[in-house]
């Protein structure tokens, strides 16, 4: 067990471990490996992994092999970490940390620590207050026009709807609308875009390739940010971006400008996709679940306000549950991923050190040792009178846990409360006869049909 203050940090230098033999598993097809299931069949291919293999198996992925680390002991093992064995730098630098070095998930230790505290005036209880304002009005001038458009989609409006709340409560961009925040919409689009980039050349010869595009945003985005922070810094803004700027370490000086966009940078992916990706799901099963869908809104229409304020948010139960359930069956993370610091034992397997492990919350969320009847959209098994998740600390981790739990997790459930509200109050909505909707995984959960909805006002 190492003591993080005193740790040997060189493993941040060591080269990743892809000597599995002696582990159980399969490592595909040479250099591709098994990402092509893995991107198009994801919960069948852990399935197949898990019932196979057991809970830890190797796998192959495009330039390496990884573990597949499954279940809720598991979890709770990778994810507080007590022994110090897990590295959140190592383990995202070849995804997130391609184009969000630096961002908080991919810090480690006491590096980690000192750098959340940049976060602690965004998410404090006065500073949430002011975003609800902010989202409500946001909410309703987007949504408005949704019944009025042919051919609705459902993801793509959303997306651009949590942009424009972006650009307000996180870059501090008053003309929502306007040309500044478009071209930062923009910019957040490509960099996501880059994170599935096939061709991982960043060259002038290969000028068009998503990856390409996506890296040329990162540092367009890393300059703008830069060049706003002194205004920021000397301002009285109440964005995220004004308030990180504001913020000082324990010794008193002010972060970094590298660091604060950083943070920033990745904190808007971490916010925006991950809620664009669980409305996404709420919507489409409270489409096919009308009961349940009509239970909200009576909910909605009990607190007798066109939006919710602050203090109204405890009381929507029904959202809660909702929300809690969509993310059991869509996480809107799929794989958690860390790379080993030493030498370890995980489900009774030797791991060496400096190998990646994949954890993919999903399968945990759906196994039937853990959940009644888990193929069921059934929100009331997170009542208080079923609570199913609480059978095991780490059955249900759509937040991830331990020191990297999402900072901004209250934040969300407000969010998809605020914006839930107004949809229930003003429009009904359908799928599709039948809809039954191909899903992707990465880079982040979706119906690839953008989710079709019939729209109608109230």
């Amino acid at each position: 067990m190492a003591n993080a203050s005193t740790m040997d940090f060189s493993y941040l230098e060591e080269p990743t471990n892809n000597d599995l033999k002696h582990i159980d598993g399969d490592l595909g097809l040479p250099v591709i490996g098994k990402t092509i299931p893995l991107v198009n069949d994801f919960y069948n291919l852990v399935d197949e992994h898990y019932k196979k293999y057991g809970p830890v198996s190797k796998l192959g992925q495009i330039g390496q092999n990884v573990l597949l680390c499954v279940g809720a002991d598991i979890n709770k093992q990778i994810l507080l970490d007590t022994e110090k064995n897990f590295s959140n730098a190592k383990g995202y630098e070849d995804t997130l940390g391609q184009f969000y070095d630096g961002g908080l998930l991919l810090q480690d230790f006491d590096q980690h620590k000192s750098q959340r505290r940049m976060f602690q005036t965004a998410f404090k209880f006065d500073t949430m207050q002011h975003y609800a304002g902010t989202l409500n009005q946001t909410f309703k001038e987007n949504i408005e026009q949704w019944d009025k458009m042919d051919n609705f989609r459902f993801f793509p409006n959303i997306k651009e709807t949590l942009l424009d709340v972006g650009a307000q409560l996180f870059l501090g961009i008053s003309d929502f609308k306007g040309d500044e925040a478009k071209r930062m919409s923009n910019i957040f689009i490509e960099i996501t875009d880059g994170l599935i980039g096939v061709v991982r050349v960043d060259s002038p010869m290969l000028p068009f390739t998503k990856w390409r595009k996506g890296k040329q945003a990162k540092r367009y985005m890393q300059r703008y940010l830069i060049g706003k922070i002194e205004e920021r810094r000397n301002g009285d803004g109440k964005d995220m971006f004004s308030l990180i700027c504001r913020e000082k370490d324990e010794d008193g000086n002010y972060f970094s400008d590298d660091m604060i966009a950083q943070h920033i940078n990745f904190l808007l992916f971490g916010a925006h996709d991950t809620t664009t990706s669980n409305l996404s799901y709420i919507m489409q099963h409270l489409a096919q679940n009308k009961d349940i869908l009509e239970r909200a809104r009576q909910q909605s229409l009990a607190v007798g306000k066109d939006v919710l304020d602050f203090e109204d948010l405890k009381g929507m139960t029904e959202l809660d549950n909702i929300q809690n359930e969509a993310l059991r069956m869509h996480p809107a993370v799929m794989m958690y991923t860390r790379r080993t610091i030493r030498d370890c034992e995980i489900g009774g397997v030797h791991v060496p050190a400096n190998t990646v492990l994949n954890i993919p919350p999903q399968y945990t969320h759906m196994m039937e040792e853990h959940w009644d009847n888990p193929q069921k959209f059934d929100p009331d098994r997170f009542s208080k009178e079923r609570a199913e998740h609480k059978r095991h600390s780490h059955q249900f981790v759509p937040f991830g846990g331990g020191a990297h739990k999402c900072i901004g997790m209250n934040f969300a459930q407000m969010l998809v409360k605020c914006f839930m509200h107004q949809m229930l109050l003003k429009y009904d909505w359908d799928v599709p006869e039948g809809y039954n909707p191909e899903h992707q995984a990465f880079p982040l959960p979706k119906q690839k049909d953008d989710l079709p909805l019939v729209l109608k006002r109230r």
